[in-house]
């Protein structure tokens, strides 16, 4: 069978299908099987290489593009492009790159911000392997000829960088990169963007009563059941310990506090099976919204929100738990207006 006219990316990814009630594998979504890779596809036995690039840096930090070699592959941020990078700074219309033999030819398509091979802005330039492209502000791709076996280690070194390895969730190094990448371009293009922190009410409990392994089993049940409540959109991490966060794009104060209602009751409804017993849990979660007037300040603007974040937590928990509590940010001189 001859390979695919357009080479689909290779994401990392969570155990989405994860069940922790019935150790098995749930069927996926259609949209899930056609937007979401986590393995590599079957390539040719005896260990024959094939070329990909590895984004090293930036939004899709860990994603590999396979390339299909002897077409013109358009890279961009365009939906229609054949590899799509979502990094705002990157143009609709990047670069284009065609494989060649054992390398690969790469031409910048008059972009914005320029293509830079190995540090030096070019025009076009031939690849070999371990080749590092910049462009836009913050993604770095390394063009790769790799076998199978190669490029699944290349996958696993990406998934151990950003996975919490309890949970499958990405991890809260992940989560700061995008949230200052995000917030830029929401500031940018004059969006409102939405943080959502949760936290798991009387989590001590469950772990003095029951133990430590009982406490795991838990997050990982919240885990799975906050997968199923947020948007395919959405970005989900464990912020630590038994803290969750919910990046929301494109959302305001009130989309923001109806989706944090859906994570609380969906969680109320679950249960945790654990040695006989069956553990519900509740969750307390603090939201916030960020203006679209908002000047971006680089790690200033991103910690505020996770900030006002963190105080609508407070008020969710001083007032009885398991409740919503919605701010919205610039917070005016009197405080943070509630909802």
């Amino acid at each position: 069978m001859g390979a695919p006219d357009t080479p689909p990316i290779f994401r990392r990814g969570h155990p989405s299908g994860y069940n922790p009630f019935t150790r098995g594998l749930m069927p996926k979504r259609r949209d899930e099987l056609e937007r979401t890779w986590t393995a590599l596809p079957r390539l040719d036995a005896g260990g024959a290489r094939h070329a990909f690039l590895l984004v090293l840096s930036g939004p899709q930090f860990g994603d590999i593009f396979p390339l299909t070699t002897g077409k013109d592959l358009i890279i961009g941020r365009r939906d229609d492009a054949d590899l799509v990078i979502g990094d705002d700074a990157v143009s609709r219309r990047h670069a284009i790159i065609r494989v060649e033999g054992e390398g690969a030819v790469l031409r910048d398509l008059a972009s914005a911000n320029g293509t830079f091979v190995d540090g030096t802005r070019r025009i076009d330039a031939r690849l070999s392997d371990g080749a590092r492209i910049q462009i836009g502000g913050a993604t770095t791709l390394k063009f790769v000829w790799a076998d199978e076996l190669e490029a699944r280690w290349q996958m696993k070194i990406a998934e151990g960088a950003l996975q919490d390895p309890l949970t499958g969730l990405y991890n809260r190094r992940h989560l700061e990169e995008r949230l200052a990448t995000e917030l830029a371009s929401a500031q940018r293009h004059r969006r409102p963007i939405a943080v959502l922190l949760a936290d798991v009410d009387h989590f001590k409990t469950v772990n003095d009563q029951f133990g430590h392994l009982a406490g795991d089993e838990a997050l990982k049940m919240i885990s799975f059941v906050l997968r199923g409540a947020i948007r395919k959109e959405d970005l989900l991490a464990r912020f630590g310990g038994e803290e969750f966060v919910v990046l929301a794009r494109e959302t305001g104060l009130s989309g923001a506090r109806a989706l944090a209602e859906r994570i609380r009751k969906a969680v109320e409804r679950s249960r945790c099976a654990w040695q006989g017993h069956e553990l519900g849990l509740t969750v307390s979660v603090g939201v916030t919204v960020s203006s679209a007037r908002t000047e971006f300040h680089p790690g200033k603007s991103d910690r505020e929100l996770i900030e006002a974040a963190d105080r609508a937590l407070y008020l969710a928990k001083q007032g009885g738990r398991n409740r919503v509590v919605a701010v919205q940010v610039p917070l005016q001189d009197g405080g943070p207006a509630q909802s």
